[in-house]
């Protein structure tokens, strides 16, 4: 028979070796990720928006990491797309009132991540800001996982 200790070590070692695959691997240009999502993958976006241009340098400032993980994309030849909607009461511009966030993000095929954001009224979906855009280099501002 096992004995005891060198059943748990086993399993301990069986549960090491299978974590190992579960690490995140990052998506170094466009053709990379438009062949993981054509392939069917989840992709993870995370945005560093103090390495990203924008017009709006207060807005930079107010957010530093930004992660989503889109559950629905369009591929073009030249871009891969994704938008989410979301709900809360704590965007900086309007604390304590219910709005919706919209953000689209545009991964284009000079590696580039394009982000747009606006707030949107919670009732009737009015735009109650205007668009802030962020311009991110993958690997620099934008790095993308599977």
């Amino acid at each position: 028979m096992m004995d005891e200790r060198l059943m748990k070590k086993l399993i301990f070692l069986a549960v090491l070796l299978s974590t190992t695959n579960s690490f995140a691997d990052e998506l170094h240009d466009f053709d990379e990720i438009k062949a993981a999502v054509i392939t069917g993958k989840t992709i993870h976006i995370a945005i560093d928006f103090t390495k990203c241009s924008t017009p709006n340098k207060k807005m930079a400032q107010s957010v530093f990491v930004g992660v989503f993980t889109p559950d629905a994309l369009m591929v073009v030849n030249d871009h891969v797309s994704t938008s989410l909607t979301h709900f809360t009461l704590n965007n900086p511009g309007f604390l304590g009132k219910p709005v919706y966030e919209f953000a689209r993000y545009t991964i284009t095929y000079k590696n580039d991540v394009n982000l747009t954001t606006q707030v949107l009224d919670a009732i009737n979906y009015k735009p109650l800001s205007e668009v802030v855009s962020f311009g991110c280099k993958i690997e620099s501002g934008a790095k993308i996982y599977i």
